[in-house]
């Protein structure tokens, strides 16, 4: 039978941010999960991304941005997310 660890009170309980805070953003860097590789800013085909000094990714340019997925996709670290359009934007010319 297989013993189950007991959860201390000292680890972390990790929790990726949820949609509300960060309502207006198309691409979010979940900061702490980033190891700065640069995959992000190599790869995005409209130069969303820069590095700061230390190198870590920057959205310099999220107007750029045509959500193509592919920093999302690439990340190894899965601290990338990508929004199809911005949190209560309405959709231009729809006629529902």
């Amino acid at each position: 039978m297989e013993k189950k660890r007991p959860q201390s009170a000292a680890e972390p309980k990790w929790r990726y941010p949820d949609r509300s805070e960060h309502p207006d953003a198309v691409v979010f860097i979940y900061e702490p999960w980033c190891k700065s590789c640069g995959i992000c800013y190599e790869f995005c085909p409209k130069g969303v991304f820069t590095s700061d000094k230390a190198g870590r990714p920057v959205i310099s340019s999220p107007d750029a941005c045509i959500a193509c997925g592919l920093c999302e996709i690439l990340c190894p670290d899965m601290a990338i997310t990508v929004y199809k359009e911005k949190a209560g934007a309405s959709k231009a010319g729809s006629t529902a």
